[in-house]
């Protein structure tokens, strides 16, 4: 039964889960940072921020800057050792509107 358990858990880990957060860090400015197992594909964390830019922004148009390709992978402690994650973070500008 510990086993099953514990297998279970760690294929929940390596799913394809995501977190995107956003942090507001001037006026219209917003770090936007979206983390997910190994699965995650730079193309999928760069569309979550898209997506939190969009709702952070109020549906104004914004820009993204940043590197887009930097390096992703770290390694983030868990209860089961260290575990490889993606990370990418970008700052979303809101625009003005006038």
């Amino acid at each position: 039964m510990k086993k099953l358990i514990l297998t279970g858990c760690i294929t929940f880990v390596l799913t394809g889960c995501t977190f995107t957060g956003a942090n507001e860090i001037g006026p219209g400015q917003y770090m936007i940072t979206s983390h997910g197992s190994i699965f995650n594909s730079r193309e999928g964390l760069l569309e979550n921020i898209n997506q939190k830019a969009a709702k952070v922004c109020n549906g104004k148009s914004y820009h993204l800057e940043g590197d887009s390709g930097a390096n992703m992978l770290i390694a983030t402690p868990t209860q089961i050792g260290s575990t490889p994650t993606t990370v990418l973070g970008l700052k979303a500008i809101c625009e003005d509107g006038s």
